[in-house]
């Protein structure tokens, strides 16, 4: 892949404790010379002589289950051994990256074998997956995004020494891959969020036109899916959760990856689908050369993982393997909240296909810049907003508003009273 850094040395230390911690995961003897792991001196010692979490039975199935892998992941981190104190290796251990290689073959249909644990990488979040993977690609490649996209992408992009360019839009959000099949370079990148950040678009079609162009130039793409397991219908003037067509649309992106795997780099976490944003914890899959790039970057930036963070959400990922349902509390939610501002009337922009993904809506501001409307709006009524010129690449109507930054409750009147302070605030 032309488009790929030259391979670097692999960092020292990151190598040398990898190596220690393989061993141990296969019950060898080692003797552990290192690092300044020093949160492995206690390992072994006892720092409470109790500690007992009880899931609630009355939770929701799908909350249950993240609450077990809570539960199940803080024991291991802190109470049968101290291993959450001590280091881990950057990148994951081989069992942590078996976890994450089983959900890309299960839910994205790269053909990966168990054995291909050179081709997945665990990471300190998604945004470090995200930061890696387009950090592998070699300074001076044109990189293409949509003109809605995720903005920490394009300073990241810029900022390694790669060219951008923004492929238009048509007024249903759908990307024009014309414009990529006569414009493209020869050996260039597409980076796409899909569900998009911020526009909730989602289409497996597109995704497959997009790869099929970059294909035709000997290209790579970085598809960037956290959202995957959001999906929602729009319906007239509701938003619906409807298992099917999630599941149908899932499917159909199966379709592109079995066709273009060899050229992808794939990112994804624990963050959306568990509800678990905090912990940072996120994992990607690509050819090998890609993820030693992205290994190397991560191992010469962070000595450890955060041990307990991947303890936690490899475990919730290995839950949601077994029983995928800890999204559905959250895309009914997500559905309930996208149709109240929809009946509200709040002016959106919303995708013209049919589909929504993400956790996000944008907000027309009816001709003001966003940077100076998301401005006022905290001032004169302490409404946050996010502007929108970051993620369009310039002056835009459009402000970006989180369906999930408000607390949940019983009736949701909270998220009801926020949705009429916009209402009233934008009149």
């Amino acid at each position: 892949m032309r488009f790929l850094k030259e391979r670097p040395a692999p960092p020292a230390i990151r190598e040398a404790m990898a190596k220690a911690s393989q061993r141990e995961e296969k019950g060898l003897p080692v003797v552990d010379f290192s690092s300044g792991n020093v949160g492995k001196v206690i390992l072994n010692e006892r720092l409470f002589s109790k500690l007992d979490i009880e899931v609630d039975e009355n939770l929701p199935d799908s909350l249950k289950i993240i609450a077990e892998a809570l539960k199940n992941g803080l024991l291991n981190a802190f109470y049968f051994k101290l291993t959450g104190l001590s280091y881990s290796p950057t990148g994951g251990t081989d069992a942590a990256k078996l976890i994450a290689l089983k959900y890309f073959r299960e839910f994205h249909g790269v053909p990966l074998s168990d054995g291909d644990l050179g081709k997945v990488v665990v990471t300190a979040g998604g945004q470090q997956a995200l930061a890696a993977a387009l950090r592998a690609i070699k300074p001076g490649t044109a990189v293409y995004i949509p003109k809605w996209e995720y903005s920490p992408a394009s300073g990241i992009i810029r900022d390694n020494g790669c060219r951008e360019f923004r492929v238009p839009l048509r007024e249903d959000l759908s990307i024009q891959a014309d414009y990529l099949r006569e414009k493209a370079e020869e050996g260039s990148v597409f980076y796409v969020s899909m569900p998009n950040n911020p526009t909730g678009y989602t289409s497996p079609r597109d995704l497959g036109e997009v790869s099929d162009a970059m294909a035709e130039r000997d290209g790579g793409l970085v598809w960037d899916a956290p959202y995957l397991f959001t999906i929602l219908k729009l319906t007239g003037s509701k938003a619906v959760y409807d298992k099917a067509f999630q599941r149908e649309v899932i499917e159909s992106f199966k379709g592109v990856v079995a066709r273009h795997h060899e050229r992808m780099c794939i990112l994804s976490s624990v963050s959306k689908t568990c509800l678990m944003a905090g912990l940072r914890c996120g994992f990607a899959t690509a050819p090998e050369r890609w993820i030693e790039l992205m290994n190397a970057t991560i191992g010469r930036e962070n000595l450890s993982s955060p041990t307990h963070s991947f303890l936690i959400g490899m475990e919730a990922l290995r839950l949601f393997l077994e029983r995928p349902i800890t999204h559905e509390w959250l895309c009914e939610v997500l559905a309930s909240r996208l149709t109240r501002l929809i009946e509200e009337g709040v002016p959106l922009v919303l995708p013209g296909n049919g589909i929504f993904g993400a956790m996000y809506a944008l907000v027309k501001t009816g001709g003001v810049d966003s940077v100076k409307f998301s401005s006022e709006l905290i001032d004169k009524f302490g409404i946050v907003t996010v502007p929108g010129n970051p993620f369009y690449g310039e002056s835009v109507d459009a402000v970006r508003v989180s369906l999930v930054a408000t607390p949940w409750s019983e009736g949701d009147e909270l998220w009801e009273e926020n949705v009429k302070a916009l209402k009233k605030a934008l009149a």
